[in-house]
């Protein structure tokens, strides 16, 4: 691999500390992506993560940002040569996903040019990893399809901000990305993880095919168009709960389910 996945102390450079969906929304994209993973490709996930679920997993990218750094080969202007991996994702004004990770001498922050970087090695070099970068790839990859359908981890020309930024949900301040992380969907779906995959993972088989047609780049300008409006809400903004959970808890829920059906699928394919 020209970049590969580096584990460093603690004490090195982090950078885009953002997350998305919390606990609660990357175990319940994993969760449905466990619903429909083949059974060659659980076994084999399964054997790789030492009889783990990939809903153990699903946080990791989060909970130890710190260590995963990836080696950008080269020594872009506006960051250091090591740097953590991105969760997040640049659209154009169009909503197509932005393919690299540079700009001339600029790093483009790009979660959907690693996940594929990391679907190729697997599907390569799976056997021949070693342990530790196997178990990462997987868990990366768990971590950033749930990502890249978190409206708040998607970058327009409009605004790069990923909600940092405070706002009013009814009387409460809160951090405008934070509410994109757990509120919304706790706020309709009280319930664990296994309860929330049990009322999203609804769709027909007819429906899942036509959501994961396409790559994750095509996912990926799926996400961004649907997500767009999301960012219309600027610093200050005084939300109503009820009648912002009206208008976007749908869009949550559906970004979840979305995303549990691409990773079974992009799963599925890397481990068949």
């Amino acid at each position: 691999m020209k970049r590969i996945l580096t584990l460093l102390c603690a004490a090195a450079l982090v950078v885009g500390s953002a997350s998305a969906w919390g606990r609660l929304g990357h175990a319940t994209v994993a969760k449905i992506a466990e619903n429909h993973l083949t059974k060659k490709a659980k076994r084999q996930i399964t054997e790789y993560l030492h009889g783990e679920s990939i809903v153990k997993w699903a946080s990791y990218a989060d909970d130890s940002k710190p260590e995963l750094l990836v080696d950008l080969g080269f020594e872009p202007s506006n960051a250091k040569r090591f740097i953590t991996y991105p969760h997040t994702f640049e659209a154009n004004a169009d909503c197509t996903p932005y393919r690299d990770i540079r700009k001339g001498d600029k790093y483009i922050k790009n979660c959907i040019y690693y996940i594929n970087q990391m679907a190729d090695n697997l599907k390569a070099n799976a056997k021949d990893m070693p342990d530790s970068v196997r178990v990462a790839h997987i868990a990366l990859i768990v971590h950033f399809v749930g990502d890249m359908h978190c409206p708040e981890h998607i970058r327009y020309p409009e605004d790069q901000t990923i909600g940092y930024y405070n706002v009013y949900f009814g009387k409460d301040k809160i951090r405008y990305h934070s509410l994109w992380d757990t509120p919304i969907i706790a706020a309709r779906n009280p319930w664990g993880f296994s309860d929330t995959a049990a009322l999203l993972d609804t769709y027909t088989k007819a429906q899942i095919a036509e959501v994961t047609a396409g790559t994750p780049y095509d996912w990926g300008y799926d996400s961004a168009k649907a997500s767009r409006k999301v960012h219309e809400v600027k610093e200050g903004a005084k939300l109503d709960k009820r009648l912002y959970l009206n208008e976007y808890g749908p869009l949550a829920e559906s970004q979840i389910r979305n995303a549990g059906y691409r990773l079974a699928t992009l799963l599925n394919e890397i481990f068949k």
